[in-house]
C-alpha cells in the first residue's frame, strides 16, 4: 500500500546525508578555530613609567602593551572623561568616556580593524556599552598593514555613577577568548 512513499523516504534519506556529514565538518571546524589563542594576551611591556603587570595576569591596565595571538600589540594609552561638545552631549544621567588605544601589527598580513566588532566595554555591573559618535574622536579602523601602527580613540556613552570598567580587545572576533584591560575614570 505505501510503496510509493518507500522510494520518497530513501530518495529523501539520500539527500539529507551529504547535508548532515557537511554540518559535522563544519561544526569540527568551527570547534577547532574556537579553541584558538588568537585573542589571549601577554604582556610585552608598559609605555608608562609607573604601570606593571605580570604575564600571568588576565586583566592589564593603562599603559601596559600586551601581544595578542600572533597578530597584534595593543596598548591602552589612556581613558579619560569627555564632556561632549554643543553638538554632541552626553543624556541626563550620563558621561562620555574615551578610551585611546594603539594596535601594532606584528603578523605578516595585512589586518581589518573595527572598534565596533573587536573593543567591548562594560561597567562593574555588566552592563555592556555601544561605541558612541563625539567630535575630535577618531576610532581605530580600516585596513592595518604588516608591521603598521594604528592609533585611535573609541568613544561611549556611559552611566555617571560607573567609575569602573573593563575593556575587552578581540583580535579574531571568530576565534574564543579576549584580552581584557581595567579602566578607572
Amino acid at each position: 500500500m505505501h510503496t510509493t512513499s518507500r522510494p520518497s523516504l530513501k530518495r529523501s534519506l539520500r539527500m539529507l546525508l551529504p547535508l548532515c556529514t557537511l554540518l559535522g565538518v563544519l561544526a569540527l571546524v568551527i570547534m577547532a578555530c574556537g579553541g584558538s589563542s588568537a585573542n589571549a594576551g601577554t604582556s610585552v611591556g608598559t609605555s608608562g613609567n609607573n604601570s606593571s603587570s605580570s604575564n600571568s595576569s588576565k586583566h592589564f591596565k593603562v599603559g601596559d602593551q600586551v601581544k595578542v595571538g600572533d597578530t597584534f600589540i595593543a596598548t591602552v594609552n589612556s581613558f579619560k572623561t569627555n564632556p561632549g561638545d554643543d553638538i554632541f552631549k552626553p543624556k541626563s544621567g550620563n558621561k562620555f568616556v574615551v578610551v585611546d588605544v594603539t594596535l601594532k601589527n606584528v603578523g605578516s598580513t595585512e589586518q581589518n580593524i573595527s572598534s565596533l566588532l573587536q573593543f567591548t566595554l562594560k561597567d562593574a555591573t555588566g552592563q555592556k556599552y555601544d561605541e558612541t559618535i563625539i567630535s575630535n574622536v577618531t576610532p581605530p579602523d580600516g585596513k592595518l598593514a604588516a608591521g603598521d601602527i594604528i592609533k585611535g580613540q573609541i568613544a561611549y556613552e556611559v552611566a555617571a555613577s560607573q567609575h569602573d570598567f573593563t575593556l575587552a580587545f578581540e583580535a579574531d572576533i571568530i576565534s574564543s577568548g579576549q584580552t581584557l584591560w581595567d579602566l578607572h575614570v
